[in-house]
């Protein structure tokens, strides 16, 4: 294990289907004043497939999907190629433990849910109805973790880019939601301030690249994802735009003090992290600082 530049917690936001170009055209504020606090790109990359089960499955175990063998989102069983090595799990060797917190499932479904997450080595929560409600467990969490990973899945914009199209006036308030709830949760962990934690916040896809109800495909709206890493380590700078998934889930247990194993293909962002830990205002009025 490597100390020498770690932290003590590290906070992954998904803001599933979140397009890149919503945060300045519709704009979310928050999300773009955070961005000039942190580092951050407007213009990372998904994997391929473009889907969820894919992007997530990449995320949390460093491999491409043609590794890992989650290519689509009814055949849930990994048909690897290569060895996989989750970070729940390569943290969980180190003492460190990785929680989960998911929107609600319904009661049928959730111990398998549970028993999913305990097979890759986290705990999982599933609780909350939209962004705001998920990030009110998530904090609860966040209060009394001391170390550790903390993954908060947030589904509106997705489920309302399904449902609506990306882009359609229902889409862009569930984005604003996120936006709100993202806000919300760096508020009140006082990320900015804290040498302890980075934030990582970033889509899986995008979407209505091709079909304005979906974002299985290699068109650039589908593909381009924002990145966002904050925290008072985290020097403000814009990341490379070749950054992507894989590049984030190989920094993700580095920024713990373990190093990703060879089967992690992503770059490790060393240089996302300031060499001294440095303050940084407060998000008071985040909003009015966009403006």
């Amino acid at each position: 294990m490597n100390t020498s530049n770690c932290v003590d917690r590290v906070v992954v936001v998904v803001l599933d289907g979140l397009r890149a170009d919503a945060v300045p055209l519709f704009p979310l504020p928050a999300f773009r004043a955070l961005a000039r606090r942190g580092a951050h790109t407007y213009r990372g990359l998904s994997v391929q497939p473009s889907i969820t089960v894919a992007a997530l499955t990449s995320l949390l175990t460093g491999a491409s999907p043609e590794v890992h063998g989650l290519r689509n989102d009814h055949h849930l069983v990994t048909r690897s190629i290569g060895p996989l090595h989750p970070i729940p799990m390569l943290l969980s060797a180190h003492g460190i433990p990785t929680f989960c917190h998911l929107a609600a499932l319904p009661f049928y479904a959730r111990g398998i849910g549970a028993r999913v997450a305990a097979q890759l080595g986290a705990v999982a929560k599933f609780g909350g109805e939209d962004a705001d409600a998920i990030v009110g467990h998530a904090l609860t969490r966040l209060q009394h973790l001391q170390r550790g990973l903390v993954l908060v899945h947030l589904p509106d914009a997705d489920d309302a880019g399904h449902a609506t199209g990306w882009m359609s006036p229902t889409y862009r308030r569930a984005a604003l939601g996120l936006d709100h709830a993202l806000e919300r949760l760096v508020r009140e962990t006082g990320v900015l301030d804290d040498p302890r934690t980075v934030l990582i916040a970033l889509a899986d896809h995008g979407g209505g690249g091709v079909d304005p109800h979906h974002h299985n495909s290699a068109h650039p709206l589908d593909m381009t994802v924002p990145i966002m890493f904050l925290g008072a380590r985290i020097a403000p700078h814009e990341l490379p735009a070749s950054t992507s998934l894989l590049d984030v889930a190989a920094t993700i247990p580095w920024l713990l003090g373990v190093e990703a194993p060879a089967s992690y293909t992503g770059r490790v962002m060393r240089d996302v992290v300031h060499g001294m830990p440095h303050a940084m205002p407060s998000p008071v009025g985040l909003a009015a600082a966009a403006a």
